[in-house]
């Protein structure tokens, strides 16, 4: 089964109490170590703070000689990348860092990125007015990805399942071309690849989206346990790099759509309610959410739909897949 990409979790009142929170030494020192920093990416907005980070120097001025994105488009490739061990980073979905895990267990959660609402969706054709409509229907959609756990969620509330409709296993960037030329009769798939099919054809509309249930699909900074050992300068500096990238793009937000856009290869006039559709986490709200809500309440119930599908065999818990302590030592 394909690995794949790719949440809105609430701020309630304060965090709990924080037994998820590692300390180091090697955080509080704050030296970082020479060397590239190496990390895998995928062209989804909710990445877009590395690309911003990256034009405006926020790397070098948090002390970092370098950072190479290794650039991949189907997520199954991911995992060969991660188990080569030349990279020291990637960013994967919530339920992806699952598989992840399944794999091997040396991998950890430092940040939460984003949370999607809009920008993950179902796309039919404006005559198909309900999820129950496509009962019997063709669907495109890449297997593993947050495209598998939206169409799920999405028939699970309709009162159906997977087995309603003919799913059609499509990466999710070539799920619109196959919608658009009439193969399939919808697609699920994630921006910039939404936005292609709703420009394309005037007929297509958002049917079904991930802000219907906040809390299902998010994104992670997920870091290597030997890069922690090894490089945890470096990996301090990525973190706040991210931090320091989400603040000057809520100073600049039309500057730093324009960088993002670049980066995933799109025109920023294209992704203007992709943007709306995404939230990026603060250094603030990861403090919170890392030792709070997300590893108490989003954690388990990402573990129990992926559980569910099929695409990891036993749940994980939440102390062993996050590490804040480059997070806690800022």
């Amino acid at each position: 089964m394909n690995i794949s990409r790719r949440n809105m979790m609430t701020l309630m009142g304060g965090a709990l109490a924080a037994p998820y929170i590692l300390t180091s030494k090697a955080y509080a020192a704050g030296a970082v170590e020479p060397g590239i920093f190496k990390m895998s990416i995928q062209p989804w907005i909710g990445y877009g703070m590395w690309y911003v980070a990256e034009a405006k120097g926020i790397f070098k001025a948090n002390g970092l000689e370098g950072v190479e994105f290794v650039n991949y488009t189907e997520d199954a490739a991911n995992l060969a990348i991660l188990a080569s061990g030349e990279i020291q980073a990637t960013n994967s979905a919530t339920h992806n860092v699952l598989q992840h895990l399944q794999q091997a267990t040396d991998y950890k959660i430092v940040l939460i990125e984003d949370y999607s609402s809009t920008a993950d969706a179902v796309v039919s054709p404006k005559g198909v007015t309900s999820i129950a409509d496509l009962k019997g229907k063709s669907v495109a959609y890449e297997e593993g990805s947050t495209s598998h756990l939206l169409i799920a969620d999405a028939l699970k509330k309709a009162g159906m399942s997977l087995k309603d409709i003919k799913s059609v296993n499509t990466p999710a960037s070539q799920a619109a071309a196959a919608l658009l030329s009439g193969s399939v009769d919808a697609m699920v798939s994630y921006e910039p690849y939404v936005s292609v099919a709703l420009k394309a054809s005037a007929d297509l509309k958002l049917l079904y989206t991930a802000s219907e249930n906040p809390g299902l699909i998010s994104d992670c900074f997920v870091v290597t346990d030997r890069a922690l050992k090894e490089r945890p300068g470096q990996v301090k500096a990525m973190v706040k790099s991210w931090g320091d990238a989400v603040e000057a793009y809520n100073r600049s937000p039309t500057e730093c759509q324009a960088i993002i856009a670049k980066g995933v290869g799109s025109e920023s006039g294209d992704l203007t309610t992709t943007f709306a559709g995404v939230h990026f986490y603060t250094l603030a709200e990861n403090k919170a959410l890392l030792t709070g809500e997300f590893a108490t309440k989003t954690f388990p119930a990402v573990n129990t739909a992926s559980v569910e599908l099929g695409l990891i065999k036993k749940p994980f818990d939440a102390k062993d897949a996050i590490d804040t302590a480059p997070l806690s030592s800022l």
